[in-house]
């Protein structure tokens, strides 16, 4: 037997776990939309994380079966929590017990050393597009999923089976916003429909299944309301799985964002 065949079960007891409700009206096909999940698991570690100056930097996250309308457990883990950065652990479940989604998640304090005009290393420039004022809403309704209702989407180029390339261009927001957090900034990007449909004849069946993000802006800077450019492309696909990379910028140019799917698409 290989070593890292072999392991042993420790306890922990310090976990927690907060009843969450998946309530009816957000649907991406049998389950919630991914990004309800993803800030479902945000919110929940802010909660669970007892040092206030330790903001969400980043989330890991995979989504293993749908989260169909009604109770579910969110449990979250301290991994480790050092001198100055938290690691958390989070498993979401169904009533009856069963795996919906599992994530980490990266908490830490501001770092200032040698990092002074960190803000201008980014090599990525926001593209060039009409402001969100003069780009039209897309309006609710079949063929996009539930969800869609809460959403302000406001699409410049890549619409479903439209056939371009595989990449999309947009305005995005919640239609009726909430507070700027780490939860809604993060789940925001999971807003927009995947970035392969536009090379394709009909809808098929897709899935997000690995979901990792790093959050960029301070959310106190980013003003309620105020839509995010949306860029998603597909860097590549193989056997049906496509790795598909998404960011946000906000109107004054910041990378809000990083985000990479890995998203199914087909039966």
């Amino acid at each position: 037997m290989c070593p890292f065949d072999e392991a042993t079960a420790v306890s922990k007891t310090s976990a927690r776990v907060f009843l969450w409700t998946v309530p009816d009206g957000w649907q991406q096909g049998r389950g919630a939309w991914g990004g309800l999940v993803v800030g479902a698991m945000l919110r929940a570690v802010e909660s669970a994380e007892p040092d206030p100056s330790r903001s969400v930097r980043s989330i890991s996250a995979q989504l293993m079966a749908p989260a169909v309308v009604g109770p579910h457990h969110i449990t979250v883990s301290p991994i480790r929590q050092g001198s100055a950065m938290s690691t958390w652990g989070i498993d979401v479940t169904d009533e009856g017990g069963d795996a919906v989604a599992r994530a980490v998640v990266i908490t830490g304090h501001a770092r200032t050393a040698d990092t002074s005009g960190h803000e201008t290393w980014g090599t990525l420039r926001r593209p060039e597009v009409p402001s969100a004022c003069d780009v039209a809403r897309l309006p609710s309704g079949p063929p996009f999923p539930v969800f869609v209702q809460h959403c302000d989407v406001r699409p410049i180029s890549g619409l479903p089976m439209s056939g371009g390339p595989a990449e999309t261009l947009g305005w995005t927001g919640y239609a009726a916003p909430p507070e700027v957090s780490a939860a809604s900034l993060l789940a925001l990007v999971d807003a927009w429909w995947p970035a392969s449909l536009p090379l394709l004849a009909q809808m098929p069946r897709i899935a997000t299944v690995n979901f990792t993000a790093s959050l960029l802006v301070s959310p106190s800077t980013v003003p309620r309301g105020e839509l995010l450019l949306h860029h998603s492309f597909v860097a590549g696909a193989h056997d049906g799985f496509t790795s598909e990379h998404r960011r946000l910028w906000t109107a004054d140019g910041r990378l809000a964002v990083d985000n990479v799917q890995t998203i199914v698409v087909g039966s």
